[in-house]
């Protein structure tokens, strides 16, 4: 047997509130509703907005994803003109939800565990808002096998997002050696030819 989950116990209750107020707003509008003698007819009006809530497309996550915001020097301000992640640069990713038609909505309440695999030990740095529901990565060196994943305690929903992180254009120069390999030896000296002469003639 398939019970609900908190999520679906929250929605149903918030359906039923919803009902309930249209009902009464609708019972309002009207001057002469029989309130005391016939409730049954405002439970009526309640029990069609509620069937109608209940039958409506999902507006509830089936599903996370994550929206990289605008990477920036790390230590700085979320401020910046650059699109790609650097290797100086650091960039926050906010959790949104998704329903089951792929529609943007809120992320479900939950406690959400974040994880950042750096198979290439590049240095990254991951730190969690308090909250949970972002977290911002800091570039190490550059590496194409960064990958980010989020997941909920409670609804059990995933989400993942690869990183790929870029050089920057050099600050700095530096000299690097190459093969050492033996000198070259001096051209020897011109031999003389025999039966000449040197020196000044008279």
């Amino acid at each position: 047997m398939n019970l609900p989950d908190r999520g679906d116990r929250d929605a149903d209750a918030e359906d039923r509130r919803a009902a309930l107020g249209a009902a009464t707003a609708l019972a309002a509008a009207q001057p002469q509703f029989p309130w005391h003698d016939h409730h049954e007819d405002w439970l009526g009006l309640a029990g069609h907005a509620y069937r109608w809530l209940r039958s409506r497309d999902t507006l509830r996550a089936a599903s996370v994803a994550l929206i990289p915001g605008t990477p920036r020097p790390e230590g700085t301000p979320e401020v910046t003109t650059t699109f790609d992640l650097s290797d100086t640069d650091a960039v926050t990713f906010t959790l949104t939800g998704l329903d089951a038609k792929r529609a943007p909505t809120a992320a479900p309440s939950d406690t959400w565990t974040w994880a950042l695999a750096d198979p290439d030990t590049s240095g990254a740095v991951l730190a969690v808002s308090t909250d949970t529901l972002s977290a911002t990565v800091s570039a190490g060196v550059p590496d194409t096998n960064l990958l980010l994943t989020v997941s909920g305690a409670t609804t059990a929903l995933t989400g993942a997002e690869a990183i790929v992180v870029q050089a920057t254009a050099a600050a700095t120069v530096g000299l690097t050696a190459g093969t050492p390999v033996p000198e070259t030896p001096p051209a020897a000296a011109p031999s003389a030819v025999p039966g000449s002469t040197t020196g000044v003639s008279n």
